[in-house]
């Protein structure tokens, strides 16, 4: 079967249809694509319109913004031998272990150490399920790389990692306090300076990554752990990819965050990460996403409608310096 997109036409092994008129694609972007000209009609004078990517300006410097250090490359620690750690048991079960989160590629476990008795966070990642996902291995091998070699207090540090016939390992600093999305929908969101405590703390993150010339890709409240002391630590670097050949223009993110460049299929840079920043600190005070599907909840199509249209409402009373931040570029 090949795909039904009048500019593709490749044959495929996964389809993937459209809601409202059935037909298969043989990837996400080219349903999307078809979904904006068939069925998005009153959108198309906006995705008419080049999309202007956002120019990276200077380093900025401010006392919120840490300093960290970006490795030349990622060397183990010796102290971190997969074969030093057991997993936790959460029962009585043969294989029932605490995990900490999981995601399509396998979970997060909690580990100790067996001697030592300090804990650590493992990330077991199943091989066939990235090969059978459409990804090559080195998605993780560059989440490896990237992880290893950036220290700073508001990342999570990669310590090791290891890998069988079946799996790879990413042993991993653990935290023991959950993750930002939690924390948001415990609270229901923050107040202005609560949300400053969290804001500041994952743009020194992103800001010492787009220093070395790196974009995550993934920013959201899951992708970000608390520590102690409301220590925030930015996770997940699998879409990280560096900046060094020009703008990027690869389909990937979560729907809710993802840019206007994304969407479109246009060339883009840092400003991507920039505008998941402005999503996150409306979720921060709102506790949910400017760009939510209102009438179906798992409707990406209505969420990326919302996003190119820009229908984003304050339903919360907070200061007009606090919502020019949120709208700025």
């Amino acid at each position: 079967m090949n795909c039904e997109s009048k500019k593709c036409k490749k044959g495929m092994t996964t389809p993937h249809p459209c809601t409202k008129c059935l037909k298969k694609f043989c990837a996400k972007a080219c349903m999307i694509n078809h979904f904006f000209e068939a069925h998005l009609n009153e959108t198309s004078q906006i995705l008419q319109n080049d999309s202007i990517p956002m120019k990276r300006k200077n380093s900025i410097k401010s006392i919120f913004l840490k300093p960290g250090k970006f490795l030349k490359e990622f060397v183990p620690h010796p102290d971190y031998n997969y074969s030093n750690f057991e997993k936790i048991r959460s029962g009585t079960a043969k294989n029932s272990y605490y995990v900490l989160g999981s995601g399509g590629f396998g979970e997060v476990f909690l580990c100790k150490h067996k001697e030592k008795k300090f804990y650590v966070a493992i990330k077991e990642m199943n091989k066939k399920r990235i090969l059978d996902a459409g990804h090559k291995l080195d998605l993780i091998y560059k989440e490896i790389n990237y992880t290893g070699r950036l220290i700073h207090e508001n990342i999570v540090k990669l310590y090791s990692f290891w890998e069988d016939d079946k799996n790879i390992y990413l042993i991993m600093e653990y935290t023991d306090s959950g993750n930002l999305f939690g924390a948001i929908r415990k609270n229901s969101g923050f107040s202005e300076s609560e949300a400053f405590e969290y804001f500041v703390q994952i743009c020194s993150a992103v800001n010492f990554i787009h220093e070395n010339n790196l974009i995550h890709r993934d920013l959201k409240p899951e992708n970000i752990l608390i520590a102690e002391n409301n220590k925030l630590k930015l996770c997940d670097f699998g879409w990280c990819v560096e900046l060094n050949v020009g703008n990027r223009s690869t389909f990937c993110g979560t729907y809710e965050y993802m840019a206007p460049e994304i969407i479109r299929e246009k060339p883009y840079d840092h400003g991507i990460d920039v505008w998941s920043l402005g999503v996150l600190l409306y979720e921060l005070l709102h506790g949910y996403s400017p760009f939510k599907a209102e009438v179906n909840y798992n409707d990406c199509y209505e969420v990326f409608d919302n996003i190119v249209k820009f229908n984003l409402k304050f339903d919360k009373d907070i200061s007009d310096d606090c919502k020019d931040l949120i709208i700025s570029k």
